[in-house]
């Protein structure tokens, strides 16, 4: 009867730890208080994921973001500043598996989404596209997306960080 009842206790202590290991927890670090940013959705079709993203200034003026890095690729330097993704499955997004867009613009772009201003309280979307992510995966890991902006003191040295973002299946 105890062995019996230390492997229930057992088996229940493992899935409870793996429950708790498959939520962890969404965590967004923008390197400035005045700059937020919110996961809208984060779905997939097949082995396309798209992230949209709601990003807010809170400050007091409005600020001009010089770009934000998708795949950036030169042939003669490689890729350099880009923004990058990794899925749950430890495999890494980012070149022209990378696209960003910015509001109601008309397509993806592969290297940056170019200027624009975010007017203070006004959201802006921003939806990123990852290509060739396997259907087996639940989550992207970890974000790096590469904001220039000097007003808030962005670049590539200074990254916007997402993690444990859930990617919903049909």
């Amino acid at each position: 009867m105890k062995k019996i009842l230390l492997t229930l206790m057992a088996v229940f202590a493992f899935g409870l730890q793996n429950i708790c290991a498959q939520n962890a927890p969404l965590k967004i670090v923008t390197n400035n208080p005045d700059f937020t940013i919110k996961v809208k959705r984060c779905a997939a079709s097949g082995k396309t994921v798209v992230l949209d993203l709601i990003l807010n200034n809170v400050g007091t003026n409005d600020v001009d973001v010089y770009r934000i890095a998708g795949g950036y690729y030169s042939s003669i330097i490689g890729y350099k500043e880009n923004s990058e993704a990794y899925d749950d499955e430890g495999n890494m997004y980012q070149g022209r598996n990378f696209k960003v867009k910015i509001a109601n613009r008309p397509e993806y772009s592969y290297e940056e989404t170019g200027k624009f201003s975010i007017p203070v309280g006004v959201p802006m979307r921003l939806s990123i596209q990852i290509d060739g992510v396997p259907q087996s995966a639940e989550s992207i890991a970890r974000l790096k997306l590469i904001v220039t902006c000097s007003a808030w003191g962005l670049d590539c040295e200074k990254p916007v960080r997402i993690s444990n973002i859930p990617i919903a299946r049909d």
